[in-house]
């Protein structure tokens, strides 16, 4: 089977760029060659934005009725869902991912879209009416004309979803640069898009070096917001460049999320949550519960029962139907999980289970790393700090909720946490305490798309999903009206 190609998306249409420089995909579980995608230039941005910005400036879809914008997105989802299993290859394919994880979140997305539009029925608004016959104020949101998006590629659909159908809905025209890794569902998307109705010049996608197109965007005099998804020091970079401009930016960052279990928890279903807060994306994940915290007199027989679950799971490509975990996103990321690793074990971290590459040699060709679980983590030690962003967990025991609180938050991020108890005093009291945007309680990484998602700390600015992603695209307008005076 030839592999896909993909040329950038300007103005409704596929488009090559006169340099012709591409960038070769090669499936990070097998080393095929999946896909050939075009890299942009800055000029391919200045192009997209001035298209982006005159579809804008038309009306053509920033006027339309909200109620009709939304009905497109819904027609958009579904043509997405009537493509799933092509999107599907696809994104396995690009990221590593088992093919019931990118289907798992395709559909997931689809769901974030469907939710967006039914916001288009109720954008906020609100009325000062009380304040003398003669005084009307007026308090509304219009969008942001035009917003670049900026991809990371452990979830290319979600982080494309948590922004693009809020943008919509509030009418705003889209510059987004994916990932080089995984451009490949985003393109399809823009197709798709335009299939369902959405005009040209509202969507453009724009693969590229995140120093030629990501920078470009950032500093575009016409460009009037950033949304980002990525690492935190990338994160700070684009702040610093879109302060030059004073555009807004928002921002969803690092973690490195702590999953707390208490003595009275369920024990079973925390130690199933425990894993795959860990291993969910082969642990690509910023909201991972990478530092597993809990009670010491449960401590050695919740590790036990944990690593039991952690040994069984199946590492393979999107092509093994019962496969549990991917490889690592690239070779350079590999060796890095790898080296944190053997950091821990010369730290005087204890080794349960895993701890390198599976023995398998069908697996020999991908960059997979084993579920691997440490003992004996305390604060100094690097992998409770930093973010591994791989399948490894360090496991550090507690005495009190105090102390448990302590440990969650002695860490610069703060993007998700979770909390294993069956008193739900404490589970409200050690929410509250906890510094972070998003807190799971007998559950984690689940949510619905009415909550609002985003860090705290050096986790992010501003909120995705729910009606705070929507306002996230629009700006709020003041108006004061001296009105006639009553007779």
């Amino acid at each position: 089977m030839s592999h896909r190609q993909y040329g950038l998306w300007i103005n409704g249409a596929v488009e090559r760029p006169a340099e012709n420089r591409t960038y070769d995909r090669y499936s990070p579980a097998t080393g095929e060659l999946v896909a050939s995608i075009c890299l942009a230039t800055p000029e391919n941005v200045g192009k997209a934005v001035a298209s982006a910005k005159a579809a804008f400036k038309s009306g053509v879809w920033s006027k339309m009725p909200a109620i009709e914008r939304g009905k497109i997105i819904q027609r958009f989802a579904d043509l997405v869902m009537a493509e799933l299993d092509h999107l599907s290859v696809i994104e396995a394919d690009e990221a590593g991912k088992t093919m019931a994880a990118a289907r798992g979140e395709i559909q997931w997305s689809v769901e974030l879209a469907r939710f967006a539009a039914t916001l288009a029925w109720n954008i906020p608004g609100r009325v000062v009416n009380h304040e003398g016959a003669e005084k009307l104020g007026l308090i509304t949101h219009e969008a942001l004309p035009v917003v670049g998006m900026i991809l990371p590629w452990n979830f290319p659909t979600v982080t494309l979803f948590q922004k693009l159908p809020y943008a919509l809905v509030a009418g705003c025209s889209v510059v987004i640069k994916p990932s080089t890794f995984t451009p490949g569902t985003t393109l399809e998307y823009a197709r798709l898009a335009k299939e369902a109705g959405i005009p040209d010049g509202v969507i453009s996608v724009l693969p590229g070096n995140g120093d030629e197109v990501g920078r470009t965007l950032c500093l575009h005099p016409d460009i009037d917001m950033i949304s980002f998804t990525g690492s935190t020091n990338i994160g700070k970079e684009i702040a610093g460049l879109c302060g030059q401009t004073l555009k807004k930016v928002a921002l969803e960052l690092g973690g490195k999320g702590a999953n707390i279990v208490f003595a009275d928890a369920d024990l079973d279903a925390a130690v199933d949550g425990a894993l795959a807060a860990f291993t969910i994306n082969q642990g690509e994940e910023c909201c991972a519960g990478a530092r597993l915290l809990v009670e010491t007199s449960i401590a050695g027989d919740f590790v036990d029962r944990l690593a039991i679950k952690a040994r069984a799971l199946k590492l393979g490509t999107s092509k093994d139907a019962d496969a549990d975990l991917g490889p690592m996103i690239h070779e350079q990321h590999h060796a890095k999980v790898l080296s944190y690793i053997e950091t821990s074990k010369g730290e005087g971290a204890k080794l349960v289970t895993g701890g390198g590459r599976p023995a398998d040699p069908r697996l020999d060709a991908g960059y997979f790393v084993e579920p691997t679980i440490f003992t004996g983590i305390t604060p100094e030690m690097t992998i409770f700090k930093e973010e591994v962003f791989g399948p490894v967990l360090g496991v550090t025991t507690f005495e009190n909720e105090a102390e448990a609180i302590a440990l969650a938050n002695a860490t610069p991020y703060g993007l998700a946490n979770g909390v294993w108890t069956k008193d739900l005093d404490r589970a409200m009291h050690v929410s509250a305490a906890l510094e972070s945007g998003f807190v799971y309680v007998n559950c984690y990484l689940e949510t619905v798309p009415q909550l609002p998602f985003g860090g705290a700390k050096a986790s992010g600015l501003g909120r995705e999903n729910g009606t705070e992603g929507l306002l996230e695209f629009m700006q709020t307008k003041s108006t004061f009206m001296r009105l006639r005076a009553t007779r």
